[in-house]
């Protein structure tokens, strides 16, 4: 039988097939994306989840630009990102991760600031000359919140707001609190020797579920409807894109994985087809047989988004030659240890897969800076990374 034909949205003309892949992997190629595709993007950091009351934050490096980022919420409510440099003498204020502080002060010399990053306390004050505590407050990084997404800015005066940046196919589509309903159920994060490039490419095509997870997820999608697992739909944007995955309607379900059904929901390798109280930007061909939706927000980030989880993935850029990877899991909220077992159930097979897809990105690099490959060749069902690659080619080209 032959396959389900996609459903491309957006534009495809110019869109290369045959990408020079090798010829991005130098260290000076990569510090030119680094000022005109990195610092002009707006990047995604964490969740407002993560600081849910005045005082709370979260801290996280950002290898990239070789700095460290302070979110917090302010006894405004108001959530604000800092550079975590004590405006003395530069000490990091805080360590990565999570917690909460009325005050953020200093362990070197004990200078002390608010919530709102304002410089409340200089120990020893009079001892230094000529310093006004207004001019000495935390370093501020531009952010805005869209949904419960707290982005970054690192350009001095960013080119286009948070809107724009996400477009419209984007920033009013998931309005109905989907992101509210799930909670972090796992964080991990890992270092590996290979360009970023290459793992967002990873996650934007299903050309290779077939085979590549053919051990840890073997029939969980496509099925004799659609047995080269063709995506349904395929959305092209300015900058981003969007995919939904196609379900097995015939997925074998295995023992185990029926007692995680019957006492929870579906997330991986089955999945509920039951997809009316989504917002319009999940699913948002109504395709029946839906397994989640692949969406890139170029530059650096991908989810994945489904009926009653998603998985979110950042590849920070450390050299050409070094990523790193955060992975974070989040899935519907609990109501008793029946729900809470399967959830781990399914979590673990998801875990196995993302590993899976990461398997192959260094000897993918090191195969292509052998140079040994005139380029690399997409197919139609590769289109998102041939979309990836003009918009990357053409903020390098901007001025």
């Amino acid at each position: 039988m032959e396959s389900v034909q996609t459903s491309l949205h957006g534009r495809t003309a110019g869109l290369q097939a045959r990408i020079d892949l090798a010829a991005m992997l130098s260290q000076e190629h990569f510090e030119q994306e680094r000022e005109k595709i990195f610092r002009r993007a707006w990047l995604p950091l964490c969740h407002t989840d993560d600081v849910p009351t005045p005082g709370s934050y979260y801290v996280q490096d950002v290898p990239t630009f070789n700095t460290s980022l302070i979110v917090i919420r302010g006894n405004d409510n108001r959530v604000r990102v800092f550079h975590n440099a004590c405006t003395h003498r530069g000490n990091k204020l805080l360590p990565e991760g999570l917690g909460s502080s009325r005050t953020l002060t200093c362990g070197f010399h004990g200078w002390v600031f608010s919530p709102e990053g304002a410089l409340r306390h200089i120990t020893d004050e009079h001892q230094f000359e000529g310093v006004d505590k207004e001019n000495y407050g935390l370093v501020p990084v531009t952010s805005e919140v869209w949904e419960n997404f707290v982005f970054v800015n690192f350009d001095d005066r960013p080119r286009e707001s948070l809107q724009d940046w996400l477009g419209p196919e984007f920033y009013a589509r998931y309005d109905n609190g989907y992101f509210d309903r799930h909670e972090n159920i796992s964080t991990y994060s890992f270092i590996i020797d290979a360009n970023w490039h290459l793992g967002v490419n990873a996650f934007t095509e299903g050309y290779h579920t077939l085979y590549l997870h053919r051990r840890t997820a073997r029939d969980y999608q496509g099925g004799k409807i659609n047995p080269q697992r063709h995506r349904p739909h395929m959305e092209l944007m300015r900058r981003h894109t969007r995919y939904s995955a196609p379900a097995n309607p015939d997925h074998h379900v295995l023992p185990m994985e029926a007692v995680a059904i019957k006492h929870g929901r579906k997330l991986l390798p089955s999945f509920d087809f039951d997809y009316s109280l989504l917002p319009p930007g999940v699913n948002p061909s109504r395709y029946e047989y839906w397994a989640f939706d692949v969406l890139e927000w170029f530059p650096n980030f991908v989810f994945l988004t489904g009926n009653h989880g998603r998985n979110e993935v950042t590849f920070w850029p450390i050299s050409a030659d070094r990523t790193l990877v955060v992975n974070r899991t989040y899935a519907y909220k609990t109501r008793n240890l029946g729900e809470r077992l399967s959830r781990d159930y399914f979590r673990a097979r998801g875990r196995d897969v993302i590993r899976e897809d990461l398997s192959t990105l260094e000897v993918q690099h090191q195969m292509l800076k052998a140079n040994v490959l005139p380029h690399v060749v997409l197919s139609r069902q590769e289109m998102a990374l041939r979309h990836h690659f003009s918009v990357a080619a053409n903020m390098l080209a901007a001025d």
